[in-house]
Formats: C-alpha cells, sequence, structure tokens
C-alpha cells in the first residue's frame, strides 16, 4: 500500500473501460488523472474533450496525460495553484526540463501541449482572462491592453485543402542544440523473414505474424492495424474477383489525423487474415464466451487473456521481444512501416523515370514525395497536383518494378500461409510426422503417411 501511496501523490493514469458509455457511445481508453484528494476534473474533462469533440486518438490523448501531469506535479511542488500559472512559471519549469538534459524538440512539444490545455480551460471557463487568445472586439473596453499572465500570439497555418488558417501559440520560445540521434534501422528482407519465424514460436503465432505483415504489405500503423474489422474484409466472391483482375483489396481506416483514409492490402494477405479470423481468432472467441456480457467484437485482432481488442501496449511489447530475439537493432514494429516506405519510393522513382520526358526542369521529386505521402497516410503538400497524381498512379500500375514488388509480397504471404498451415497440423497427433515430412522436403513419405491416415479412417476397427 506504502507504493500505491506514492504514486498516488505523484498523480496516476486511469483509462475508462468498454463500461464507460457516454451520450450511448462506449467510450473506453479516456485518460483520468488521479491526485490524493481524488479526480483531477479540468485535466480530465480536457482529455474527455479531445477524443469525445476532436475525434483525437484515446493514444494520442494519454500521451498528452503523459505530458500534463509532470507539468501540474511540478506545479503542486512550487505550491501553485495550476489556475495561477503564468509565463514565469512556464520559463522555469522550460529550464528545469533542458537542465535534465531533455531534447529541446521534447520540451518545445510539452510546452505546445501544456499552452492547449490552458487555452481549453480559457474557452470552458475553468479560468478567465488568464490566456491571451482574445483580439481587442472580444474584451471588455477597460481591458484592452491587459497584461494577462499567460500571452500569446496567432500564427498561420494551411489545411490539406490549401486554406489558410490562423489559430494561438504560446510566446515561450525553446532553443538548444540540435542532438544527433543514431538513425533508426529499416529491416531488411532477411531480417523480416527471421522476425516472422520468431512470432511462429509465439502463443498467438498468426496473429503476431498477420500484425508484422500489414504493417510491413500496407504501412500501416499500430494504431491502424488494430481498427481493422472482420465487416471491412471480402468475402470469398469478392476475394475470387480481386485475385482474377490483380487488384489489391482497398480499405478504409481512420488514420493519423483523424481523416479517413486507405489501406490498400495484397489479396494474399486477405487470405492469411481470413485464415486467421477462422482459425486461431475463433479459439479466441470461444474460450471467453464465458466471461458475463461478452460479445465478440469486429475488430480483427483479440487478445488471447480477454477476448476483447488487444492493446497498443500489448502489440509494442510483442514487437519488441520478437525485434530483440530476431536481434534486430534499433529497429520497432515502426519500422516495418519505413520498409513498406522504401519500397513504395522505389517503385514511384522507378515509374516516374520510365518516362523519357523527365528533364532537368521537371519537379519529379516532389511527385515521388507527394504521391508517397499519400499512400502513407502523412499529410500531403499543397502544391498536390491531382492530374499529376493520377497519371502516376497509372504509370506505377504499369512499372515492371511494381509488378515485381507486388510478385514479392506475394511470395511473401504464400510462404507464411504455408508455415501457419503446417503448424496448425502438426498439433494434430497422426499428422505431425505428415508436417515434419512436408517441411524438410520429403513429398513422398508425407504422399506415403497420408495413405495410411485415410485407409485407417476408412477403417474405423483398425
Amino acid at each position: 500500500m506504502p507504493a500505491m501511496a506514492d504514486n498516488l501523490s505523484n498523480g496516476i493514469i486511469v483509462e475508462t473501460d468498454a463500461t464507460c458509455v457516454i451520450d450511448r457511445i462506449p467510450c473506453p481508453g479516456i485518460p483520468t488523472l488521479v491526485w490524493p484528494e481524488g479526480i483531477d476534473e479540468a485535466a480530465s474533462d480536457w482529455f474527455r474533450y479531445l477524443i469525445r469533440k476532436t475525434d483525437a486518438l484515446p493514444s494520442s490523448a494519454k500521451e498528452y496525460a503523459k505530458i500534463l501531469r509532470p507539468f501540474l506535479r511540478y506545479c503542486r511542488s512550487m505550491n501553485v495553484d495550476w489556475r495561477s500559472v503564468d509565463d514565469r512559471l512556464l520559463m522555469r519549469w522550460r529550464d528545469q526540463m533542458l537542465a535534465r538534459g531533455t531534447s529541446a524538440s521534447r520540451v518545445k512539444s510539452a510546452i505546445r501541449t501544456i499552452f492547449q490545455f490552458y487555452c481549453w480551460a480559457e474557452s470552458a471557463k475553468y479560468i478567465r482572462y488568464r490566456v491571451a487568445i482574445y483580439s481587442e472586439d472580444d474584451l471588455p473596453g477597460h481591458m484592452v491592453g491587459f497584461p494577462f499572465p499567460i500571452s500569446a500570439k496567432r500564427a498561420s497555418a494551411t489545411t490539406r485543402s490549401g486554406r489558410a488558417s490562423e489559430h494561438w501559440v504560446s510566446t515561450i520560445s525553446v532553443r538548444g542544440r540540435r542532438q544527433k540521434s543514431r538513425p533508426r534501422h529499416t529491416p531488411t528482407e532477411h531480417e523480416t523473414r527471421m522476425l516472422h519465424q520468431v512470432a511462429a514460436t509465439n502463443r498467438n503465432s498468426e496473429r503476431d505474424s498477420l500484425i508484422f505483415s500489414w504493417a510491413e504489405e500496407t504501412g500501416s500503423r499500430r494504431a491502424e492495424i488494430l481498427r481493422l474489422c472482420i465487416s471491412q474484409l471480402p468475402d470469398l466472391v469478392g476475394l475470387g474477383q480481386l485475385i482474377e483482375r490483380d487488384e489489391p483489396c482497398v480499405i478504409e481506416v481512420l488514420r493519423k489525423g483523424g481523416e479517413v483514409q486507405e489501406l490498400v492490402a495484397p489479396p494474399d494477405l486477405i487470405i492469411r487474415t481470413l485464415d486467421y479470423v477462422e482459425y486461431e481468432r475463433q479459439a479466441i472467441v470461444r474460450q471467453s464466451r464465458d466471461a458475463v456480457g461478452y460479445a465478440a467484437p469486429d475488430e480483427i485482432f483479440l487478445s488471447s487473456s480477454t477476448g476483447l481488442v488487444l492493446h497498443p501496449d500489448s502489440v509494442t511489447a510483442m514487437g519488441s521481444r520478437a525485434f530483440r530475439r530476431a536481434n534486430i537493432k534499433r529497429a520497432s514494429i515502426h519500422r516495418l512501416r519505413a520498409k513498406f516506405a522504401v519500397s513504395v519510393v522505389e517503385s514511384l522513382v522507378d515509374a516516374v523515370f520510365s518516362d523519357h520526358s523527365v528533364g532537368s526542369t521537371t519537379n519529379w521529386v516532389e511527385t515521388i514525395l507527394v504521391k508517397a505521402a499519400d499512400m502513407m497516410g502523412h499529410a500531403t503538400p499543397d502544391s498536390l497536383r491531382p492530374y499529376l497524381t493520377f497519371v502516376l498512379n497509372r504509370r506505377i500500375q504499369l512499372s515492371d518494378s511494381e509488378r515485381v514488388r507486388r510478385l514479392e509480397a506475394r511470395l511473401r504471404q504464400l510462404r507464411l500461409s504455408e508455415q501457419a498451415h503446417l503448424r496448425r497440423l502438426g498439433t494434430i497427433g497422426p499428422l505431425q510426422e505428415i508436417a515434419q515430412y512436408i517441411q524438410s522436403g520429403r513429398e513422398g513419405e508425407a504422399a506415403e503417411a497420408l495413405r495410411t491416415v485415410a485407409n485407417k479412417l476408412m477403417k474405423p476397427g483398425q
């Protein structure tokens, strides 16, 4: 209990579960900040606002909570009510973080988050006239020229559609020397094969390998993979049509930034996913049915212990273990997305340069980056030209490098699918030996063993 008391004095972050319902909508994953005296209502209301009103992801709200908590802890250590914070205290906090070795970019991000919290608190009337986010027309006459404790200035930005907008930002600057960070490693083809071999030894082998494959073959982020639903997968007829036309499966998901965009998945990845849903996932659902009030979610990837949607932290932990066991250093599951990005850019480069009209005056670099950013779900440059993107799409489909990339992806999925089926055979007593024959390339002995099993099935008495 003393350890819990110590943690509580520093503030703890508790997340809501599926039983939390707001406006008749389940809202799991909303952070709540708790101090010894109880819930921090203002901070917790802000996290709920971010998720319910701005469509922020629960994971993003939790990151905000991890930034706001130490700042509020600092205020408490200085005996300063959070509603009395001013620029001087913010600058002291900034200087303390820099003195502790926190990078300038991290400190800048933290100040931006704290400023957003105070802007929201001002608009929600937790505080009044503390933050300078008012124009002169919005202020009473006697407050024109009032020195606000937390200063602000206007900044302009351009939306994805090309429209200019203005917003308020903090005036507190952060300066520091750029720290050279060791570059992250992008896994090679050999390393990803080792990664899948390691996943094959896990308790949830097909699930874990599939999560790696979705990142590798579609460039999707962890949160995007976990949002994939069974209802989004094609049925067998639709899948057969995709294979016949040699077309990928297009699935819409909520991507980073709150926008719904497309994931393009090869049919062989869909085949493996449907196979997982039918066998390994179905086994998880069956063992969870005894839980009171349990209903199988539509999401594809489930926790084997709860039968509910797999938690992002569990994916991170599983990936870290697998990368470590595969001896892939300076990399994580997110770097599989980088591997996909490299593959996409290579295909785009080949596609663009297959056109002999590319010359020194052609802005091919911008074209490649615009298209790559679009395929990766990143914010696209304002100068995106739809017609050029359309032409580039057509050239990509016709380029030899894209055909090679698709074939390599298909071979990867077929190989992994074969391994999954062999593992499933290996769990059935009489078929263990047959699976070993197939894996070692002894097809003749496998066929003879299969005939023996078939004969026994035809003669139950034996």
